[in-house]
């Protein structure tokens, strides 16, 4: 089995091995935010315990959000893929700077512990979606929507150029592997920005603009 295969299935598990360790206390994270969730649940610090409390909290959220949008059951459903696939693109980014750092823990440490942020990003566009506000148009809507796409095809190239340098000691890149992780990356980038469209309106900028809050980026040192 390739690195890329067998890493980004332990990276997308990791966070339901860490919920095992503790149940979610939803009501408590309806109440609060993050921080205070983590602050309140986490007895002993731990790696393992921050990212089961990372990922509790937005499961949570995320069942709460599901509960608001049972009115709005074509849009939860649509909001439900793009949780799916922002999350595996932040795996993804894991996997791959895992490889240019040669592993190492820090790599998938961080995916769970993006959730978070991601909930917060997705109950706000939850919330556009269902208002006139969502709906606004303007040329500043479209502008970034625009350099949202192009910050994203740049990360793409980034990725698809790299090769470890003579320098690099640590690498454990396989070009068929790498190869196999960048497409899939960019088939997912795809498939969201397929399920945004490309009207210019503050809903669909907002959706475009998560997909440039990567974990790490494409040509950062490790």
């Amino acid at each position: 089995m390739t690195l890329a295969r067998w890493l980004l299935p332990a990276l997308l598990t990791l966070s339901a091995a860490a919920h095992a360790q503790a149940a979610p206390n939803c009501a408590l994270a309806t109440a609060v935010d993050d921080a205070a969730y983590a602050t309140l649940t986490i007895g002993q610090w731990s790696e393992a315990d921050q990212d089961n409390a990372a990922y509790n909290w937005a499961e949570c959220r995320a069942a709460r959000l599901r509960k608001e949008l049972g009115a709005f059951p074509r849009l939860g459903v649509r909001l439900d893929g793009l949780r799916q696939q922002y999350r595996e693109m932040r795996a993804l980014e894991g996997q791959l700077a895992g490889i240019r750092a040669g592993g190492g823990t820090l790599y998938s440490h961080a995916v769970p512990r993006m959730y978070p942020g991601l909930e917060y990003q997705l109950h706000s566009l939850s919330a556009l979606a269902r208002s006139a506000l969502g709906a606004q148009t303007g040329q500043l809507y479209g502008q970034k929507i625009a350099q949202a796409t192009a910050g994203h095809i740049a990360y793409i190239a980034t990725l698809r150029a790299y090769s470890p340098a003579p320098d690099e000691q640590f690498s454990t890149y396989n070009p068929q592997a790498w190869k196999v992780a960048v497409d899939r990356y960019e088939a997912l980038g795809r498939a969201v920005m397929t399920t945004l469209g490309s009207r210019s309106d503050a809903a669909t900028a907002l959706g475009y603009s998560i997909l440039n809050n990567t974990t790490f980026g494409a040509g950062d040192p490790y």
